[in-house]
């Protein structure tokens, strides 16, 4: 994929900050027996302050916070996790709007851009390089496309974050639990033990994570413009690599965490069926 140099500059920047809030977002929690740390557990009484760091005070906090308002409202801490999961899409919907519209777009005008490329395959010179730039910029300007916005979902990534850190810290997670299932355990240690009920959520992420993946391609095949990239083609990898790598995630970590990627999965189906309903094709019938 073509990518011009104010592009290139924000995914600098974007892998800088994303690089600071992992490294500030990964502290230990867990100890070698799989107890929570007790200086890093969270609950209700835990101070909201900047003293806890800076990453915990933006993000950990807050939906470690939320998770236990949620719970106390409903009754498990699962349901927390759940609806706080719920609220954070919720707040990030036009985000996701933007983003999803861009990346369809991205997606129709790879054949175009493609054509593009081959024209100037192998041709270093700069005035060439200058020729293929300026041609697809008018092909972006001709179909509306906005490369910016099609990274949006990289925004995202630290939110993932601190809902793993916070449901690996809220203290009375460890003591609840969900049809049978401790929320606090991991579901590998019991699917090792041969327990059906870890074996089934777990499948369940796995299912939900690559039907999240690749709805965007069941819809796109719905506009009577989709032609298959070469690009597109060689995602079909990518995606089958990314669930493999959600289902490892979810086996390693408490499983409370798999009802945030069901949650999430689930949510991302139904926001990319809305969006190419409602933004996409409502719009271009018009």
């Amino acid at each position: 994929m073509y990518l011009d140099q104010r592009t290139k500059k924000f995914l600098k920047v974007f892998a800088l900050i994303a690089f600071v809030f992992v490294i500030t977002g990964c502290a230990r929690n867990i100890d070698e027996t799989g107890k929570l740390i007790a200086e890093r557990a969270i609950n209700e009484s835990t101070p909201w302050s900047l003293e806890a760091g800076f990453f915990d005070f933006i993000l950990t906090i807050p939906l470690a916070k939320g998770i236990l308002f949620i719970a106390n409202a409903l009754g498990n801490v699962a349901w927390g996790v759940v609806g706080i999961t719920i609220f954070v899409n919720i707040l990030i919907l036009p985000v996701m709007i933007k983003s999803t519209v861009s990346s369809q777009k991205m997606q129709l005008i790879q054949p175009e851009m493609e054509k593009i490329q081959r024209k100037y395959a192998g041709r270093k010179d700069q005035t060439s390089q200058m020729r293929q730039s300026a041609e697809i910029q008018a092909l972006y300007k001709k179909h509306d496309v906005s490369m910016l916005g099609s990274f949006a979902t990289f925004l995202t990534l630290p939110i993932m974050l601190a809902m793993w850190q916070a449901v690996q810290r809220i203290e009375i997670l460890y003591s609840s639990q969900l049809f049978g299932m401790e929320l606090g355990l991991t579901p590998m240690s019991q699917v090792l033990e041969g327990s059906w009920p870890y074996v089934v959520i777990v499948g369940i992420v796995g299912l939900t994570q690559y039907f999240a993946i690749e709805i965007n391609t069941i819809m796109l095949k719905r506009n009577p413009r989709y032609r298959m990239s070469k690009q597109q083609k060689s995602m079909k990898t990518m995606n089958i690599v990314m669930t493999i790598m959600i289902v490892w995630f979810a086996l390693s970590m408490p499983t409370a965490m798999s009802l945030y990627w069901i949650t999430t999965s689930l949510i991302t189906i139904a926001r990319t069926i809305y969006i190419q309903i409602y933004h996409i094709e409502k719009k271009n019938n018009k």
